[in-house]
């Protein structure tokens, strides 16, 4: 297994860097299969969700397709898969930024019973209860 970082990911996925996207490009195909995947971790998917959607063009629903080509592309490994699985119908379903919806599944998956939040568009999606709610 190979730990792949934002970067990679971003120049793979845009392929805009004239450069680096074709080494990345290059790089993944020659090194990532089923036997021998890439591992994305929690941090660099946020933050991979955080980089594109300032890019053009990359609105919720392209947001959820890459995430979900992610999830089951068979040479990649997401960590906390399941959490990621359910973050990506939260955020699908709902107001929040995708990672918000990562955060509260993985509150929820090491037993938290509700996030609580002063994020507002957060606070409008289960398990997230505004702290006013708390205080």
């Amino acid at each position: 297994m190979i730990g792949l970082d934002t970067n990679l990911l971003v120049r793979y996925i845009l392929d805009d860097d004239p450069h680096w996207s074709p080494i990345v490009t290059r790089f993944l195909d020659d090194n990532l299969s089923p036997e021998r995947p890439g591992y994305i971790n929690p941090v660099t998917l946020a933050e991979l969700v955080w980089v594109l959607r300032r890019q053009p063009g990359y609105d919720r629903a392209r947001l959820a397709d890459v995430i979900d080509g992610l999830l089951v592309s068979d040479s990649l490994i997401l960590g906390e898969a399941d959490a990621v699985a359910r973050a990506l119908s939260g955020f699908r379903a709902g107001t929040a930024g995708f990672a918000d919806h990562l955060i509260a599944e993985l509150n929820q998956a090491a037993g938290a019973v509700r996030t609580v939040t002063l994020d507002r568009a957060a606070a409008k999606n289960p398990p997230f209860v505004p702290l006013s709610q708390e205080a």
